[in-house]
């Protein structure tokens, strides 16, 4: 493949990831283009067009859509894409997408992503250069992967200010139900009870805890549905496993068994920082 300073990159799909990766890319590729219905994106790009054929020329193609969209438009992709061209995704669940990248014509490359990075913003106009920054990204291969395809995408996670991370999709799936996925349902039902139980005392009384653990029930809920039902299976397992730890926890308070209570809390802070801990050596 050319090097990253050589090459025509299309972006489908210009909301906040994919007019993020436009932004961070911006100087450090050849070229720009982006496709979507919608062209407030466009500043992002040196071209944009909302026709899913002007990508003939690309040299990389990258889905940054819901999963949905991204599973209907593979097809799509593969019938315009040039021979030689590598297509990618931005979508938060690989087994399926992977699958579906198996069934692309052989003429055309194909590797996974998930940044593991966004907000609860959505849209072009939340869109961040820096947004990928310090992130991880996994790469995800399909059979047709090749170590070529695997070393550009790479350099392209490095120029963006990402760390790459290679694992296999079902791999990928079951972590982020624990990590992503359940947080965002968790703090949904976060949301749900207080809004169903809550006065206008509740809302006086919210503060920055309630602010912190309800903020991803702002996220948009298109993609998050697309998440949630997209890696059913590994989430049923996340909440059966996190159902476990909340029994366990209520069990403790029932029985006023207050110092397995607080040795339990004294196990969760410790966890935490050293998770942060782990952060900062990697960042290192």
């Amino acid at each position: 493949m050319k090097a990253l300073s050589d090459t025509h990159i299309c972006i489908i799909g210009t909301g906040l990831m994919g007019a993020s990766l436009a932004l961070a890319l911006r100087g450090k590729v050849r070229h720009l283009h982006g496709i979507d219905p919608d062209p407030s994106a466009a500043p992002c790009f040196d071209t944009f067009s909302s026709q899913l054929h002007s990508l003939y020329n690309a040299d990389v193609i990258v889905l940054a859509a819901p999963i949905h969209v991204i599973l209907d438009l593979l097809p799509q992709v593969g019938a315009f894409a040039a021979a030689g061209a590598l297509i990618t995704d931005l979508g938060s669940v690989k087994a399926p997408i992977i699958a579906a990248m198996e069934g692309l014509p052989p003429r055309v490359q194909a590797v996974g992503g998930h940044p593991m990075c966004g907000k609860e913003l959505s849209g072009a106009a939340a869109a961040e250069a820096t947004l990928y920054q310090g992130c991880t990204f996994a790469l995800c291969k399909a059979e047709r992967t090749s170590q070529t395809a695997l070393a550009f995408m790479e350099s392209l996670i490095y120029a963006v200010g990402g760390q790459p991370l290679h694992l296999a999709a079902a791999v990928h799936d079951q972590a982020v139900a624990h990590i992503s996925h359940l947080p965002y349902l968790l703090s949904v039902a976060l949301m749900l009870d207080a809004a169903a139980a809550a006065d206008e005392t509740f809302w006086q009384l919210a503060s920055s805890g309630f602010r912190d653990t309800s903020r991803l029930a702002s996220s948009d809920v298109t993609m998050m549905g697309d998440v949630v039902t997209g890696n059913r299976a590994a989430l049923l397992q996340a909440l059966a496993d996190y159902r476990a730890q909340i029994e366990r926890l209520q069990t403790l308070l029932a029985a006023e068994d207050d110092s397995a209570l607080r040795a339990a809390l004294e196990t969760a802070r410790q966890a935490r920082q050293a998770w942060l801990l782990y952060r900062e050596r990697r960042k290192a």
